[in-house]
């Protein structure tokens, strides 16, 4: 079955030319390079081979990264890696290295660096020169035919004229490369205050008109509207919140947002978030559904539910593989009439196509989608909203016979690698959506996605990082081990008894034995690879490896006794900060982490009481109320709202301050305890409900309450919830 499939990726690849003899990639299992195998250039998968060619023969190397989805990486195969010349001069002049990115985000970001600081800028397809022994000398991206055969002309004069020049080149350049990758910082806790300037400083670097971040391209950047999502609800900032829903605002209406399928683009190509980069990925949806849910639970907003369950609805239907798992994105092209490979034809619409299927409704869409004659688009048009809809029934119905329709269409080739880290993200966010929205397929999803790793993609007592075509390979980095985890935690949270905390516990341990340095920060790798060790300390597509690690730590810390996991999620904070405060635009899941060891979590769910308490609360959106249930673990007790002993801590709401009457409090049980079986106390036990009302305009609801067994009262612990 293994090789079945490999052969219908390798029939799939848009660039295939059988009647060439496969290069070396011949044996690779990624889509990516499996779209290479017959390229006119001889091409290597990353390793040793490589090198040891390359040092016998005295040439450079040349090493390209890319990843399936990717448009120009497409765009440059067929200009250049299809071309007998450039293919003839690669193969006579250098060894050449194909790389997946996303199976090798370690070595990805590596070289992605050598490319920033050589030309100030980067992006895919990477085109990185090595020397023989692996140091970098000189890199770029995208290069058009004619001047990518220029540039490689120009290093083979000076590799063949100037070599000493070159690796003293390529010292000088790793020496800076390899200095950021496993730099210092002064551990500085992250204080309130610090935190709050943060957030300030990121707010006046956002676009006030469109949302976001910066200016085209344009990505989401979801690591940072949740660290400021985080400082609205522990701050009660309507500032803060106001730009997150901006932002969101903007994606949900633009053309980032598939409208008629649900899920969103990896970013835009303007500034108005109205024409994408059509590619697809399993991480954004799961960060950007995750920002959706988190806003429609401070301050419900139809849109906001609506496009969230879309997301997810999207990736259930599209993007899970019947063995559970959660495949990696979907391509930016697909063949068009002619059979040509186009950007975005999948998605794009012109008035007659509408026309076409649409029947009478068809003039309601175009106005309301804005598909105009003439489109950006090859004269095609994305699917956009500019103004209110006054009808979502009728246009949700619109929108389900668009997307039937172009289901007709040849459907953009879909990347079946299933990521242990982009994975955990989109469990995570799936659990969020079971609770808010009350879908428990959601949790389902979840749960298999999360059975699926755990028994296809273990290696030893680790973990692969990838799985497809029936084979796990890759060892798996820090940012899956940490992922992953924190999927496990939220799958314990909605199902206490299924047994997912062990798990996470182990996976943490794995990482605290085998990436941590002396200073309590964690490498990407067990061992280092590439330029050295790499401390990954900034945001890509998903959040930071150490702030994940740290997100976990805290998260098990919270969850159980265990010392170990107290110790080490306390003692990395400071550090961790140190590093965040450095460049905080760069960090802020760093930020987010340290923040949530030292104040405590954010969001709907919070664990106290050493895990003996779970706390959800959630805003009613008929009734006007905020639901806070309770629920306490077997063996455990919370005092009830009026203790018949002086001494114990009463569980007690306020609303913006406001204490909440005995009405709102449920009839304590009345009983006697091993400790204190002389005299009766009032307790809740099991699963307690309140419910406070909430007034118009932003809301802080407070809950304090204590924790006892039969033997130990623990401190009392205050929890409180922003809503608007």
């Amino acid at each position: 079955m293994r090789i079945i499939a490999l052969i219908a990726l390798i029939l799939a690849s848009p660039i295939a030319a059988q009647e060439r003899a496969p290069n070396h990639l011949m044996g690779e299992t990624s889509p990516y390079l499996l779209q290479h195998l017959y390229n006119t250039v001889d091409w290597y998968p990353w390793g040793e081979a490589a090198f040891a060619k390359a040092r016998a023969e005295g040439k450079p190397v040349f090493l390209s990264v890319g990843y399936a989805a990717c448009h120009w990486c497409r765009v440059m195969a067929e200009e250049s890696f299809e071309d007998e010349t450039i293919g003839a001069f690669l193969n006579e002049n250098f060894i050449s290295i194909k790389m997946d990115r996303e199976e090798r985000p370690d070595l990805d970001e590596q070289f992605m660096l050598v490319t920033q600081t050589a030309t100030g800028g980067g992006g895919w397809p990477n085109s990185v020169f090595l020397t023989s022994e692996g140091a970098p000398f000189y890199g770029d991206g995208y290069y058009p035919r004619d001047g990518f055969l220029e540039v490689l002309s120009e290093l083979n004069r000076l590799w063949l004229e100037d070599r000493t020049g070159i690796e003293g080149t390529a010292e000088a350049l790793g020496d800076v490369v390899r200095a950021y990758l496993n730099r210092k910082a002064r551990a500085r806790p992250l204080t309130p205050a610090l935190a709050s300037a943060v957030s300030a400083r990121m707010l006046s670097q956002m676009d006030d008109f469109n949302g976001g971040f910066g200016v085209a391209p344009k990505f989401p950047q979801e690591s940072s509207l949740l660290y400021l999502l985080d400082q609205a609800e522990r701050n009660a900032d309507q500032a803060l919140l106001e730009a997150v829903q901006l932002a969101a605002t903007s994606m949900v209406n633009g053309g980032i947002h598939d409208q008629a399928g649900g899920g969103f683009h990896r970013y835009t190509v303007d500034n108005a978030w109205a024409v994408p980069h059509f590619e697809k990925m399993l991480y954004t949806q799961a960060l950007i559904g995750r920002v959706l849910t988190r806003l429609d639970g401070v301050q419900p907003n139809p849109d906001y539910a609506r496009a969230a369950q879309r997301v997810f609805d999207y990736v259930v239907r599209d993007m899970q593989a019947p063995t559970g798992g959660f495949y990696a994105s979907e391509d930016a092209d697909s063949l068009n009439e002619a059979g040509e490979y186009e950007e975005g034809v999948f998605y794009v619409w012109a008035p007659d196509e509408v026309r076409d299927v649409a029947g009478v409704e068809a003039d309601f869409l175009i106005e309301t989608l804005n598909v105009v004659e003439n489109g950006a688009i090859e004269g095609a048009s994305t699917l956009r909203l500019t103004d209110a809809v006054a009808d979502q029934a009728r246009l949700d119905a619109g929108l389900e016979r668009l997307r039937l329709a172009r289901m007709a269409r040849a459907l953009p080739h879909t990347d079946k690698k299933i990521l242990m880290g982009w994975n955990g993200e989109m469990i995570i966010s799936l659990v969020a959506g079971a609770h808010a929205y009350e879908r428990p397929e959601y949790l389902a999803a979840a749960q298999a996605s999360a059975r699926f790793i755990m028994e296809n993609m273990r290696n030893g007592d680790g973990y692969f990082r990838s799985h497809i075509a029936g084979a796990a390979t890759i060892e798996a980095q820090l940012p899956d081990y940490a992922g992953f985890g924190r999927a496990l935690v939220a799958l314990h949270d909605a199902d206490p008894t299924g047994g997912w905390l062990p798990e996470a516990a182990r996976i943490a341990r794995y990482m605290l034995a085998n990436f941590q340095e002396d200073s309590g920060i964690f490498r990407i790798n067990e061992q280092p690879q590439g330029l050295g060790a790499f401390i990954q300390l900034d945001d890509g597509e998903v959040p930071s490896g150490n702030a994940q690690a740290q997100w976990l730590l805290s998260a098990l810390a919270r969850r159980g006794a265990d010392v170990e996991f107290i110790q080490q999620a306390s003692a990395m904070a400071d550090v961790l900060s140190g590093h965040a405060l450095t460049f905080p635009e760069q960090r802020a899941a760093a930020l987010a982490a340290v923040d949530a060891q030292n104040r405590g979590d954010t969001g709907p769910a919070r664990a106290v009481a050493n895990g003996a308490v779970l706390v959800r609360a959630k805003l009613n959106r008929g009734a006007g109320v905020v639901d806070i249930t309770i629920q306490v673990a077997e063996g455990w007790h919370i005092n009830a709202h009026v203790p018949l002993e002086d001494y114990f801590i009463p569980t007690a709401l306020q609303i913006n301050g406001a204490a909440l009457g005995a009405a709102a409090y449920p009839e304590p049980l009345i009983t006697t305890l091993a400790f204190n079986s002389e005299t009766p106390l009032a307790l809740y036990e099991g699963v307690v409900q309140l419910s406070a009302p909430i007034a118009p305009g932003g809301n802080v609801v407070t809950l304090v309450l204590q924790a006892c067994s039969n033997e130990i009262c623990l401190a009392p612990q205050t929890l409180s919830f922003s809503f608007w």
